[in-house]
């Protein structure tokens, strides 16, 4: 992995792991940085021989935020919509829609961007030590990068309001509590425990996976109905698979099923 890269990539059996690579500036998030991510994803996506996701960051925590000096004073309030749109919209579709479970691995900070990255990812592992923190008000901006969204759908709408306003820091016991992470791990385990979550996932039917998780995103802008409707067009295509058949013969015959990813 090349120190120069500002988000690198390494492969453990079936797990892809997605490092961002700016410990210098706290992964602080610029626009090569972003062009990266979003390549790696979009090959994890591709490469069929990768079943989950690990996000983490190096150095001293996962991502600080957006990187300030590529917001330079003196730019235009209009270019920085336009910038917002372009970079972020296609990354967290990415993110969303991405077939295969991504785990957040944090430690340190998860701040401002940083914790709509972490926040995006299907699953979040913790160090104790971490926290996530939305910091955009303390610059006198609001969310952005989708931070708004995600926050408001795992928390609701008034514990959201209270963690965008004030702007602290939210310890991972805390999070835990309020729904912002699955697991907490001892610090010096995160990333082993990470990658052991990760493989399990990976040993998961595939497609299924893929099917549960569009299903419950899906879940959030449709009616029941609706969704009925979907899960039964999703169970067409699991029942297709040869993970459903090994999954039926297991069953009848007492034995753990040995899943494929086809």
């Amino acid at each position: 992995m090349g120190s120069d890269l500002s988000v690198t990539f390494e492969k453990k059996g079936a797990v892809g792991i997605i490092s961002l690579n700016r410990p210098e500036k706290y992964n602080g998030v610029n626009t090569e940085l972003l062009h990266q991510l979003k390549h790696h994803l979009e090959h994890c996506h591709q490469d069929s021989s990768i079943r989950s996701v690990i996000l983490r960051g190096e150095g001293q925590g996962f991502c600080g935020g957006a990187d300030l000096e590529n917001f330079a004073a003196g730019i235009e309030p209009e270019y920085v919509r336009d910038y917002l749109i372009e970079h972020y919209q296609p990354l967290l579709r990415l993110m969303v829609t991405l077939p295969k479970p991504i785990i957040g691995a944090v430690h340190g900070s998860a701040a401002g961007v940083g914790a709509a990255l972490a926040l995006a990812c299907d699953l979040r592992i913790m160090a104790e030590d971490a926290n996530i923190r939305y910091a955009f008000i303390n610059i006198a901006l609001g969310p952005d990068g989708g931070a708004s969204w995600l926050l408001a759908r795992l928390v609701g709408y008034a514990r959201a309001f209270e963690i965008a306003v004030e702007g602290k820091k939210i310890d991972a016991k805390t999070c835990l509590q309020l729904g912002l992470t699955n697991r907490i791990a001892v610090a010096g385990n995160l990333m082993s425990d990470a990658l052991h979550w990760a493989t399990e996932l990976a040993e998961r039917p595939t497609l299924a996976v893929a099917l549960t998780k569009d299903a419950l995103h899906q879940s959030l802008n449709q009616d029941i109905y609706q969704n009925i409707a979907l899960e039964a067009e999703n169970q067409v295509r699991a029942f297709k698979s040869s993970d459903f058949q090994e999954g039926v013969h297991a069953f009848l015959q007492k034995r753990q099923p040995r899943f494929t990813g086809s």
